[in-house]
């Protein structure tokens, strides 16, 4: 199984003040212990979040905090889209666009269905929640 981390959930994971922060934290320290797979992070996702942090903090520490815990881990991957998955993504986007579905967590759901039940997505928003198979 792999599980692929949303921008919602990495936020409130790294944000105490966060109102997801408690159930986060303990998803995620489930995860680090390997419970529920490997740990994913798409390259769409590190760039949305760091960006989302950028804008609502402009706090440098924050944002390199939230990069290096996605980086440095042992545990999580990063991993790089490519083309035919950013395509298929493109789709989705352009299907799911009116549901307020972004990008980012359009390719999450490409991916989700292509790994065809072997993935899920830890997610704290509703719309990508409805979507996908999520830990949340």
């Amino acid at each position: 199984m792999v599980v692929f981390l949303d921008t919602s959930f990495i936020l409130a994971v790294r944000n105490k003040d966060d109102t997801n922060h408690a159930r986060a934290d303990v998803l995620m320290k489930l995860l680090l212990e390997g419970k529920h797979g490997r740990i994913v992070v798409l390259d769409h996702v590190f760039d949305e979040t760091v960006t989302l942090a950028l804008v609502r903090t402009r706090n440098k520490g924050i944002i390199a905090d939230i990069g290096e815990f996605i980086l440095s881990s042992p545990r999580i991957k990063l991993l790089f889209i490519g083309k035919d998955l950013f395509n298929v993504s493109w789709q989705n986007f352009l299907q799911y666009f009116d549901q307020g579905l972004s990008f980012t967590d359009s390719a999450l759901l490409t991916i989700e269905k292509a790994m065809r039940g072997k993935a899920i997505v830890a997610t704290f928003d509703r719309t990508l929640a409805n979507l996908v198979r999520s830990l949340s």
